[in-house]
């Protein structure tokens, strides 16, 4: 049975997918939602898009399907196959004179728009949520994939084919490019840097690409960055190009399965398994040196890819994790960078896990602050504080034992201890939706009933292992950040939060069992450039605060620190996109206008009787 509240939290990750994990504000909000049409056919060939479309959003699977009834009308829903086939309803269908259907999705506050294509085997169009558009393509059941528009070039030195994302939805230009594995030794195994390249739609584009680092560590930026908003944008005048870093994407991945996706208790329940660390590194040792993944090598692998493209400046932009490459990337290679654009920012010497406790306990101690000032919330939750204080002393005291279902569909018990409440709330506070949902969470908790909590993070921690090479993340981490804590380090940082010294020791742990590499001696000190840099933060980012920002930005003397008031772990917000447009266009943050950033809001607090309101669904049975 689906409780109505489990069938929302997963409505709310499959917005969080597929909007880029943006979020509304409220100018943006105030005209969504109009009526796509009042659901009548308007074309006699209306035949022509009834039955079922399939496509993809990143690595969602996605099934449309349209009827039409004997008045004409015209009805829908969505299903997200990869999510436990979670279904949405279509509020409003319409299909216009000239091939444009349009959806409107209003329990999602969605909208999709899209043009039938000549043959009637394809839907091109764009998906729409928050204020975001990303593109989606649907085809019918078994019909041949999309021929390509662009034609094969050489870029430099590097031949490029047409291709596509693994969605399908955006074409590009793509190719490889080898480097050696020990760049010092340039001897031995080479890799296989997998490299995209989105053409500016210029006729006459600037001569600096702009090139995008992924997050993580373990992320593909081939995968990650072409759903963005501000990469649409930066496509109107520059080259866009994608590289995956080593050990990641098509780049001699390193994937571990760290926690079993069908397992609950492994994915909320269970740190990082020593045994499965010591497997990992035994299987991936037959194909790589896993000394030779790090930050530094990394970045020289990059500038070796830009060389050999033929540009001599770039534009670099650097998210989570990312903001580190991009980092020692200019200081390494700082005279080919033009802008540098950082987001949630993450410098070398910022230690990843060891920070997590002070992060985790500022944004959740936010959050409380913020429903008690909230008149509804504190309405709904007065005793918020209380209550999550209690949740955290009970399970310390004997762990929460409860039941949650799987993406699968199946029925599970999980045992739950502090440390991994808390490190699982980490994750789930980059998510807007649920930091909206946050409140209502903890006192469904504090009153025993576990259902939201597990079933939200099952479906976070799931997509977020999906997108992410735990090898690749386990060599940088172990190399970069754990080598040289000590206990004085993690008595300091970790003394009286939430999630105490839980997480930093689970790393501890699962590096003896890795490999370290080596890194410069002046990988951790502080980074001085004149490069223009804009530096993009969210106050209740409970991973990379505003904090490190501002502490990056002091030897950068030409940098400008943006605070997203209400911002999490990036934004996709249409405002931060058309800054990052607008600076790099620029050259030069001083004159920007980053008002628009004070409008970026936050859903509103989840109350009582809007859950109340929601549909009860169970199966088919009311």
């Amino acid at each position: 049975m689906k409780t109505r509240w489990e069938k929302c939290l997963f409505t709310t990750i499959l917005v969080v997918l597929l909007s880029g994990a943006g979020w509304l504000n409220k100018e943006e909000a105030s005209g969504f939602g109009q009526s796509a049409g009042d659901g009548t056919a308007q074309a006699a060939d209306v035949r022509r898009v009834t039955g079922e479309w399939q496509g993809m959003v990143s690595r969602l699977h996605l099934i449309v399907k349209i009827e039409q009834a004997s008045d004409g009308t015209l009805s829908g829903k969505l299903t997200s196959v990869d999510q436990g086939n979670v279904t949405i309803p279509i509020a409003t269908v319409s299909f216009a004179p000239g091939g444009t259907l349009q959806l409107e999705l209003k329990s999602v506050h969605a909208a999709y728009t899209a043009k039938l294509s000549d043959d009637g085997s394809e839907l091109i169009g764009t998906w729409q949520q928050g204020g975001n558009s990303v593109p989606l393509s649907l085809h019918r059941p078994g019909a041949a994939a999309d021929k390509p528009t662009l034609k094969p070039r050489t870029l430099g030195r590097i031949p490029l084919e047409p291709c596509r994302t693994v969605d399908g939805n955006t074409e590009g230009l793509c190719g490889k490019y080898e480097v050696y594995e020990n760049r010092v030794a340039q001897s031995g195994r080479k890799i296989a840097l997998n490299i995209m390249v989105l053409p500016a739609v210029s006729d006459k584009p600037a001569s600096d690409a702009w090139f995008a680092l992924a997050g993580g560590p373990g992320q593909s930026a081939v995968e990650a960055y072409p759903l963005a908003g501000f990469t649409t944008k930066m496509r109107q005048q520059r080259d866009v190009v994608l590289v995956d870093q080593r050990g990641t994407g098509g780049s001699n991945p390193l994937p571990c399965e760290l926690r079993n996706p069908n397992d609950a208790q492994a994915i909320i329940g269970e740190s990082i398994s020593a045994e499965k660390v010591r497997a990992c590194r035994a299987e991936l040792e037959k194909k790589a040196d896993l000394t030779q993944y790090s930050t530094s090598i990394a970045a020289d692998d990059l500038d070796e890819v830009r060389q050999a493209l033929g540009y001599d400046r770039i534009d670099l932009f650097g998210g989570s994790y990312g903001t580190r490459a991009a980092l020692v990337y200019l200081r390494r290679h700082g005279d080919h960078v033009r802008t540098l654009t950082l987001e949630g920012v993450a410098p070398p010497q910022y230690r990843i896990p060891l920070a997590f406790s002070r992060t985790t306990q500022s944004s959740i101690d936010q959050l409380i602050f913020r429903c008690a000032n909230n008149d509804a919330c504190h309405k709904d939750f007065p005793d918020l504080r209380k209550e999550f204080q209690a949740v955290v002393d009970q399970l310390e005291k004997s762990p929460a034992h409860f039941e949650v279902k799987t993406q699968a569909g199946e029925t599970q018990a999980v045992t739950l201890s502090r440390g991994m409440f808390v490190a699982d709330l980490r994750p789930l506070l980059y998510v807007p939706g649920l930091v909206s949902e946050f409140p209502y969470m903890i006192h469904r908790a504090y009153a025993g009933d576990w259902s939201t909590f597990g079933a939200a993070v099952v479906l976070v921690r799931s997509a977020i292992d999906k997108s992410i090479d735990r090898g690749m993340s386990l060599s940088v981490i172990c190399s970069e950040d754990i080598p040289g804590v000590t206990e004085g380090d993690i008595q300091r940082e970790t003394k009286g939060t939430y999630l105490g010294d839980f997480q930093v020791r689970m790393y501890q742990q699962a590096c003896r069992e890795w490999v370290r590499g080596d890194i410069p001696q002046d990988f951790r000190a502080p980074i001085q450039s004149a490069v223009p840099t804009m530096l993009i933060s969210g106050a209740l980012d409970p991973a990379t605060p505003p904090e490190a920002s501002a502490q990056t930005a002091h030897d950068l003397s030409e940098s400008r620190v943006v605070i997203v008031k209400d911002g999490t772990h990036g934004t996709g917000s249409p405002c931060i996109d058309g800054l990052i447009s607008e600076f790099v266009t620029q050259g030069s943050a001083a004159q920007l206008d980053v008002s628009c950033a004070e409008q970026i809001h936050l859903p509103p607090f989840l109350t009582q009787a809007q859950v109340d309101h929601l549909p009860q669904k169970s199966n088919g049975k009311h």
